[in-house]
């Protein structure tokens, strides 16, 4: 059954192939006047003139825009305090997350930031709670992270070697632009490192220690299957408007909790994949297909049933053999999802990721939650976690 719950989605969105067209009119309504546009400095913008556009809207409105340009895969700790400077020096009152995951998270830490009179950092830390933030707006171009709605901001600290979250209702965005045009010319890898990411967004919170279906489990299994089609067919045909579309609000739903709300949630997976993040750059979405499938071997003894659910419902695993065989013909299903239609890493060594600093990394994940273990679907702690890198590192 369900547990006792509270959830408020509190984001508006805008959505279709003119959603950014009203970004303007509608901060204009809101009582903007000046806005800092946190954006990556990438060649789309330039190229299609699309952080020019946005501009000119906010000009067309009497709204002052500034920039914060430059922001990397994993966000950087630094960036968001150069963001905090220029708010408090330009009395900047909302920010507009102009991108994907990376550029939204840096605008919700500047938003929280610039209203704490700390250091940020502390938020990261569990040294403060963001009571209060500047409002956020958000133009997406990157379906990936569901930061558009989400009450969650994820910055790496390249001093600490150390990727870190901090969550609060006051982060979470105002208003969401989503026009599925902004995306059709994403590259492909840009384009897989996104679906992993969202399809690791549902099984975060489908594989969960309850021995019940419930709705919950139900809606996952439809977004996953969704994830594993639509995801194929963007992956052979890019330009197709209609298979971005649903991709994108896929990416959004996966991640606002909405399908999260009344059970434990895992996030074994996040925790570890972090660790190569921080201490390798590595993209979100890889990490997360190279941890994943040695996590899911580690534990799927564990609510058996599950694992087996997971495969005839998410890859069509036909009903033989064993439990334990259906289990883990779905994670090698999983697998090959990644790997031969995503294109993406499914260990180490597909992706040059060095393989010496294992131990390091299995002791700073298992303090990723402030606690002594994570998980909740099967508590780990560093030993476990240990054995899971050992065995993606090949």
């Amino acid at each position: 059954m369900l547990n006792n719950f509270r959830h408020v989605v509190g984001t508006r969105f805008i959505f279709g192939d003119d959603a950014h067209e009203h970004i303007g009119e509608e901060l204009k309504k809101e009582g903007a006047k000046k806005v800092l546009i946190v954006h990556d400095s990438g060649k789309f913008l330039f190229d299609t003139g699309l952080l020019q556009h946005v501009k000119d809207l906010f000009a067309a409105e009497g709204i002052e825009a500034y920039e914060l340009p430059g922001i990397q895969p994993n966000p950087r700790l630094a960036k968001v305090r150069e963001g905090i400077d220029i708010v408090r020096k330009e009395n900047i009152d909302w920010l507009v997350g102009l991108g994907g995951g990376s550029s939204i998270d840096t605008a919700k830490a500047v938003a929280a930031g610039a209203l704490y009179d700390g250091d940020v950092w502390d938020f990261f830390e569990g040294k403060a709670r963001i009571e209060k933030a500047l409002p956020v707006a958000v133009i997406l171009t990157i379906p990936a992270t569901g930061s558009e709605s989400g009450a969650v901001t994820v910055i790496n600290n390249t001093e600490l070697e150390r990727k870190a979250l901090t969550s609060s209702e006051a982060i979470r965005p105002k208003i969401a632009f989503m026009n599925p045009m902004l995306t059709l010319s994403l590259p492909p890898f840009g384009t897989a490192c996104g679906i992993a990411d969202m399809f690791s967004h549902m099984m975060e919170r489908y594989f969960s220690d309850s021995d019940e279906l419930n709705c919950i489990d139900y809606m996952l299994e439809g977004l996953m299957k969704a994830v594993v089609t639509f995801g194929t067919k963007v992956m052979e045909d890019p330009k197709n408007y209609r298979y971005r579309a649903e991709i994108m609000w896929i990416g959004t739903v996966a991640h606002n909790n909405t399908v999260g709300v009344g059970r434990n949630q895992d996030w074994a997976s996040h925790d570890i994949a972090n660790e190569l993040s921080a201490l390798y750059d590595t993209p979100h979405g890889a990490s997360l297909t190279i941890i994943t499938p040695y996590w899911m071997r580690y534990v799927y003894k564990d609510h058996l049933w599950r694992f087996v659910r997971y495969a005839e419902q998410v890859f069509d695993v036909p009903h033989e053999g064993t439990d334990e065989e259906i289990a883990l013909k779905g994670i090698e299903a999983m697998e090959k999802f990644f790997k031969d239609t995503l294109r993406l890493p499914t260990c180490f060594s597909d992706f040059n990721i060095p393989t010496d600093e294992l131990e390091k990394m299995s002791y700073m994940a298992e303090k990723e939650d402030g606690y002594d273990h994570i998980g909740s679907f099967k508590v780990l702690r560093a030993p476990e976690i240990l054995e899971i890198f050992k065995a993606a590192a090949h």
